[in-house]
């Protein structure tokens, strides 16, 4: 039969394995129109459980430039900013706002109380607020 610290080793190597499969977001439609960039972030913001509004102020603030949220779902910013650039930034909003600081698990949901930002890991219960996008 085996200890408890080796069955807990065990466990935590297969996770550390197999988590990289599983969550693959999708890429954002970038797209150019005059002087603004166009992301397409409705099949982002539903892979990883966001609000639209939430995901655009955070590229506004992060890209240091004006937007809005269409009815499409479509995040419009003001500038020419590149694929690579708009990705990098949504891989830092999921870095810091999806991924559990706990257990590195995907599976989390987030939720305004009052005027803070609670990110609830769905994986191992962890709870902890998230920094205010200025």
């Amino acid at each position: 039969m085996m200890e408890y610290d080796e069955l807990l080793k065990k466990v935590l190597k297969e996770k550390k394995a197999g988590r990289g499969e599983r969550f693959v977001p999708p890429e954002a439609d970038v797209g150019q129109s005059g002087q603004k960039t166009v992301i397409n972030a409705e099949k982002f913001a539903s892979y990883i459980n966001r609000p639209i509004k939430h995901i655009a102020r955070y590229m506004m603030h992060e890209l240091t430039a004006p937007g809005q949220v269409d009815e499409k779902g479509n995040i419009t910013i003001g500038g020419r900013f590149s694929r690579r650039v708009v990705q990098e930034k949504l891989n830092a909003y999921i870095k810091e706002y999806v991924i559990c600081k706990q257990c590195a698990s995907p599976d989390t949901q987030m939720n305004k109380i009052e005027e803070n930002f609670i990110v609830k890991c769905l994986a191992c219960g962890a709870e902890y607020p998230v920094g205010k996008i200025k």
